[in-house]
């Protein structure tokens, strides 16, 4: 029996009952979705009102991670702390449902670990994401953030086609966040 026969019966053999037909009907063989990104934050509470109060998540989970397998995965040493929390959107904008993904804060202490920065003078580093957020009011978002300390790296404007509205700004902790308002089909915000 050839060695991916043999790996796609024996994994089928664990899968729960149901899993295996759907599995299966993939034509890619394998389904997922993006459901949340982590961001190592310096300052816990900064970071939870900046997502809070500046682009409207609200908090579904917020802890100390205690469960022994997470904590290996995270690499922490005997006394290290790590504080976790988990932002989530109604994914509604305009009326309209959005799919849309969870933002997690994690935060390490005790001591905390080792800082990454940027190279001087680089907008981005290589492997650094950014985050895309759908608002239904770019102006309101861009006053909110910037009155939380935000760094706003492209002030609001509208796109080449005129069917967007979008900005650049970074989180208290640098991330590159792009936002965007989409207009009516006349160009006018909605």
């Amino acid at each position: 029996m050839p060695s991916r026969l043999l790996f796609t019966t024996l994994l089928l053999t664990l899968l729960p009952a149901g899993a295996a037909d759907r599995a299966l009907a993939s034509d890619a063989g394998v389904e997922s979705a993006f459901v949340r990104l982590a961001i190592v934050v310096a300052d816990p509470e900064r970071s939870k009102r900046f997502y809070t109060e500046g682009l409207g998540y609200r908090v579904t989970f917020e802890g100390d991670i205690t469960r022994p397998a997470v904590r290996t995965q995270l690499g922490l040493a005997e006394g290290q702390t790590a504080w976790f929390c988990v932002l989530a959107s109604d994914n509604v904008v305009d009326g309209e449902q959005r799919d849309g993904a969870m933002i997690g804060l994690l935060a390490i202490s005790n001591p905390a670990p080792a800082t990454m920065r940027r190279p001087d003078g680089a907008d981005l580093a290589i492997g650094e994401g950014m985050l895309a957020i759908v608002t239904s009011d770019i102006r309101a978002v861009r006053d909110r953030v910037a009155a939380l300390g935000a760094r706003i790296l492209l002030e609001p404007m509208r796109s080449p086609d005129g069917r967007e509205w979008e900005m650049v700004l970074h989180d208290p902790d640098g991330v590159r966040i792009h936002v965007v308002e989409r207009t009516s089909p006349d160009g006018s915000s909605r």
